[in-house]
């Protein structure tokens, strides 16, 4: 009797370590989307999670949309706590400056609207060590940038916002706080910016650019929400270059494939990323909650949905991100010529490629990497398959669409079966099914219930 080889290419060992494989990698999917890393029990100098969670308390006790009481006293709120921070900091003259902007205001058209917007941003400017121009100067240095960080104060009129965008106004908060200390001071001048309009046409994006602060900044970092916790995800960015400071990020989360997504204009919804890079000219990302869809813009998405560790995700984050490009001091993010038409001059990067591996590693390469992979796979497999072929026949054992085969000779009485041709048609046919039944699973989807992957995004990936 033969001994069972547990590792030899038979049906029962594939099967069973095929399935292995599979529900591995699935439920390490499953644990990387339904569970956020804790936060630390130490964090960094100048970090205050619990603070933070008590600012995101009191920041969304009420739904308050751009122009409503709520919203003003929100605002208030934020104003005192950002001089509550800067106070409490052993801070030079000039090293810290506030601009309690009511003055910048926007007017332009979208679609058939035409918008006036008067703006109420609060805008906090940390100099950057090696920066030594004033803010307003016309002839300021193109490669003296800067780092701008974004979030906005408003929630829409049905819901308390948490997490669009609260968690990032109190990530704001917070780096004020850390970059404020003297160990942790950027070489690069980081301005942090809480903009107010943004639910409805991005109106607070659209003020900031009237300001004359909003040419020191050539990179920046945007902070949205579009669900209600889990874990903030890297979900767009300009180019290569501008993505890979957030490797740095000890639990990043993200995909290429959602950026892409609003390239294709299927994501119709906007963040004030569309501004700072379509009309500034500035080069960063886009950091939002994504999960889940269903709890987007209700009432919802409110602090007893969201956690600690969300805050924490997202402001670790946008820590690591902004420490990095806040500590560049070349020219890596100007471009050749100066401008006069109201743009940035960051210059440009290239088109990227990037992905996390279970919430640990992230992989970022620029896009003619991948294309240079791909030809040279399309180069080495046929020829590899070629080589082998012609190896195989003439050691005589190219038994591909042999339907039997001998061990000694041809005059063996017990010859081997292989069904050479049976597995010739076997792949195209299995094939076609397992396409057939994707196809078939889709329609129904979209036919009885195209909003489940809102709710659901399981049921999807099933």
């Amino acid at each position: 009797m033969a001994r069972l080889n547990p590792f030899s290419f038979t049906p029962g060992p594939v099967i069973f370590f095929t399935t292995v494989i599979y529900v591995g990698l699935f439920a390490g999917l499953l644990v990387t989307h339904l569970t956020v890393p804790n936060y630390p029990s130490n964090p960094p100098a100048g970090i205050n999670l619990t603070e933070a969670w008590g600012d995101l308390q009191h920041i969304t006790r009420r739904f308050h949309p751009y122009n409503s009481q709520a919203n003003d006293d929100v605002r208030d709120y934020l104003l005192t706590r950002i001089k509550s921070i800067v106070s409490s900091k052993d801070l030079g003259e000039g090293q810290v400056e506030l601009f309690n902007d009511l003055t910048s205001n926007a007017t332009f058209s979208s679609g058939s609207t035409s918008v006036y917007f008067e703006g109420t941003n609060l805008i906090v400017a940390i100099r950057g060590s090696d920066d030594d121009e004033p803010f307003n100067s016309t002839d300021r240095g193109s490669e003296n940038g800067g780092v701008l960080v974004n979030a906005h104060y408003d929630s829409v009129s049905s819901g308390y916002g948490a997490t669009d965008d609260g968690v990032g106004v109190v990530t704001i908060l917070q780096l004020l706080s850390y970059f404020t200390e003297s160990k942790n001071w950027p070489k690069r001048t980081v301005v942090l910016l809480l903009n107010n309009g943004e639910e409805d046409y991005l109106n607070g994006a659209k003020a900031f650019m009237r300001n004359p602060i909003s040419q020191v900044p050539h990179t920046f970092v945007n902070l949205e929400g579009v669900g209600a916790g889990g874990r903030a995800a890297l979900f767009r960015s300009t180019d290569t270059e501008i993505t890979r400071f957030y490797k740095k990020s000890k639990y990043p989360f993200g995909t290429v494939v959602s950026g892409d997504g609003f390239k294709r204009g299927l994501v119709r919804s906007e963040t004030d990323y569309k501004v700072f890079h379509g009309e500034l000219g500035m080069r960063g990302l886009d950091f939002a909650f994504l999960e889940p869809r269903a709890r987007y813009h209700t009432i919802e998405d409110s602090s007893r949905e969201t956690s600690m560790n969300s805050v924490w995700h997202m402001l670790s984050a946008a820590l690591a991100t902004t420490s990095g490009l806040a500590a560049i001091t070349g020219d890596e993010f100007t471009g050749p010529e100066s401008l006069d038409n109201g743009r940035v001059n960051a210059g440009t990067g290239s088109d990227g490629v990037w992905f996390d591996l279970f919430g640990r590693v992230f992989v970022v390469f620029k896009l003619h990497t991948l294309f240079a992979l791909c030809v040279t796979l399309l180069v080495v497999a046929p020829l590899t398959l070629i080589g082998l072929t012609f190896g195989l026949s003439k050691a005589d054992k190219n038994y591909l669409l042999a339907r039997k085969a001998y061990v000694h000779s041809s005059d063996d009485d017990n010859p081997v079966h292989l069904y050479g041709w049976r597995g010739f048609f076997r792949f195209p046919i299995i094939f076609v099914s397992a396409s057939a039944v994707v196809i078939a699973l889709a329609y129904l989807i979209v036919r009885f219930n195209a909003f489940i992957v809102y709710s659901s995004p399981f049921a999807v990936w099933r």
